[in-house]
């Protein structure tokens, strides 16, 4: 009896202090955040990643890049702007970082100097940049990005009059994916393959078709491009499947490196540039 009851002492407290604890509730969301993307710096000392939250006045998620040594010390913001930041990429030699942030016209390209802190903006674009990619020697950068397409129109709608307030025209949809969960209707268009001098300039379109293109990384010799999709005929009916492509950054010629069924992304070069 004596061993009994201090057990169910302990027991009956332990049970009180879990109805105790408060339970997490919907506005909690906003005061948590989290660590993605880390970049390792060329030489190992320094670390940039996204450190992502929720926006409880925008409601919408949040993105900011922060710097951070490899033994935790000097953690902080990589910019002084208030804006999203994601995508940071190292230049081959650690001087510069690509990054990806917004503007009030869009999502556009953007240099870090580490060793002076400054902030260049590369690009003008139409549509956001993604996977973000150095060329092995730091000149060149190269990214996605959506080129949009006409879409379908069976007959010209009449000009409505001046202040009318007419409904939406009506949509015309022969693709078989033209939704997505989270984002709804998706822009007709295909992902291709861009470069950009890393020092600005006019952004070069390398892949060309009605396929999408996605995943870049260089060449050693900085003449092709490693890229994942799928430029099968029948391409839209196997969503499951993409091969990797050698991409010429000369004329655009593609050369099919794979050739198996099911996904086949995330290529990693070699150091010495061989396989």
């Amino acid at each position: 009896m004596r061993l009994t009851i201090p057990l169910l002492i302990l027991s009956l407290s332990t049970v009180f202090a879990q109805d105790n604890k408060k339970p997490f509730s919907r506005m909690d969301v906003f005061d948590l955040e989290w660590a993605s993307d880390p970049q390792i710096s060329p030489d190992g000392n320094q670390v940039v990643y996204s450190r992502r939250g929720m926006d409880i006045m925008k409601d919408r998620r949040s993105s900011r890049l922060w710097l951070i040594g490899a033994d935790g010390t000097n953690h902080t913001k990589l910019t002084s702007r208030e804006v999203n930041e994601a995508q940071a990429r190292w230049s081959p030699d650690g001087s510069r970082i690509a990054f990806v942030s917004s503007t009030d016209e869009g999502s556009e390209i953007y240099l870090y100097w580490a060793k002076t802190r400054v902030i260049s903006r590369l690009t003008q674009l139409d549509r956001s940049p993604r996977g973000l990619s150095w060329s092995q020697d730091g000149t060149k950068l190269s990214f996605s990005m959506l080129v949009p397409e006409n879409p379908v129109q069976m007959v010209a709608p009449p000009k409505k009059p001046k202040g009318a307030q007419w409904a939406d025209h009506p949509r015309v949809e022969t693709r078989l994916k033209h939704e997505a969960d989270g984002s709804g209707y998706m822009e007709p268009g295909y992902n291709h393959i861009f470069i950009i001098p890393a020092d600005g300039g006019t952004p070069r379109q390398i892949t060309s078709g009605d396929y999408n293109h996605s995943s870049a990384i260089w060449a050693k010799d900085g003449r092709s491009l490693i890229v994942s999709g799928n430029r099968n005929d029948n391409w839209e009916y196997e969503w499951r499947n993409s091969e990797l492509y050698s991409v010429s950054t000369v004329d655009g010629s593609v050369t099919a490196l794979t050739d198996r069924n099911g996904p086949d992304n995330g290529a990693v070069l070699s150091p010495n540039g061989q396989s």
